[in-house]
């Protein structure tokens, strides 16, 4: 992974621990105060349009998308269209839905399930073959191996809905 690539990825995580995601707390510095100056909806972005971002982090997405209820959907979704990563985006959404259905609300369930659905209509066809950062042993991911979110979206990722950390303390 070229140096840029280690910092972008470093700033995510950074921004993802600055905005409350356990995980990533201690990478955040205590000098800086939670959730100051960063916009969950513009982590979420960078993060989607990043590529060869390394499991943890896109385990961490959904755990935004659920603690963050205002997120801007319009501006999302319609920046991942401009950007070609609509499957990420539905990925991301789809998990986190599967992840807690049985815990939101009525109201937030319709709305996470209304954006899943906008996305599926606009999904690509294709096969994403750049977003997960995998060692060379494994970049060829057998469908096998596959989540059902992740074979439905076309990302290559084996992450399902009951691996999602961290739910609890939304």
């Amino acid at each position: 992974m070229a140096r840029s690539d280690d910092l972008r990825l470093r700033a995510i995580q950074d921004a993802l621990g600055a905005l409350g995601y356990p995980g990533f707390l201690s990478l955040f510095s205590e000098i800086q105060a939670q959730e100051e100056g960063h916009d969950p909806a513009v982590v979420l972005m960078a993060a989607l349009a990043c590529d060869r971002l390394e499991e943890p982090v896109i385990e961490a997405l959904p755990w935004l998308v659920l603690r963050y209820e205002s997120l801007d959907w319009s501006w999302l979704v319609a920046e991942a269209r401009r950007r070609g990563i609509q499957n990420r985006l539905g990925f991301v959404v789809s998990l986190a839905l599967r992840a807690s259905a049985a815990s939101l609300g009525m109201e937030r369930l319709t709305r996470l399930a209304a954006i899943e659905e906008e996305l599926f209509a606009c999904r690509l066809p294709r096969q994403e073959t750049r977003w997960l950062r995998l060692p060379a042993a494994r970049r060829e991911l057998p469908a096998a191996r596959r989540s059902e979110e992740a074979a439905q979206w076309g990302v290559p990722s084996c992450l399902r809905p009951d691996q999602i950390r961290f739910l609890n303390e939304l």
